[in-house]
């Protein structure tokens, strides 16, 4: 899933495919309060919770920190569609002052048409007894 042959502070993100799988679109609007239906704006944010994205979120940000929720912004080419499959292939760059992640990431879709650019930031807040501040 990530490569970290990238420049120092960069991590290489996918590609990875994600689908937008009815179901977790339906979960996601009821848990933002939003119709069923088709996905809302933020749902590629449930595509950072896969298990080997956040592996190498876990990296990039460190083990001596706590990534907290900064900004996040959406950018789309074309709607996502609920069944749709699509490739999710980015970068991770850490940042210093504020130390932070930030995650930009592009979803293409079977025929490689960009459906959507998303990014993500992160604050990495040190870990309370880690001593390293």
């Amino acid at each position: 899933m990530g490569d970290l042959s990238a420049q120092a502070g960069e991590f290489i993100l996918g590609p990875l495919e994600v689908v937008a799988r009815p179901e977790d679109i339906a979960a996601f609007a009821e848990a933002c309060g939003t119709p069923p239906g088709e996905p809302p704006a933020t749902f590629p944010l449930v595509w950072l919770a896969a298990p080997a994205l956040r592996s190498i979120l876990g990296v990039a940000a460190g083990p001596s920190y706590l990534p907290v929720h900064e900004s996040q912004s959406f950018d789309y080419e074309r709607p996502l569609k609920p069944g749709g499959r699509y490739v999710l292939s980015g970068l991770a760059r850490r940042e210093t002052g504020p130390d932070r992640l930030v995650v930009a990431l592009q979803a293409t879709d079977g025929e490689a048409h960009v459906a959507l650019t998303m990014k993500t930031v992160l604050r990495l807040l040190a870990v309370a007894g880690d001593g390293s501040r």
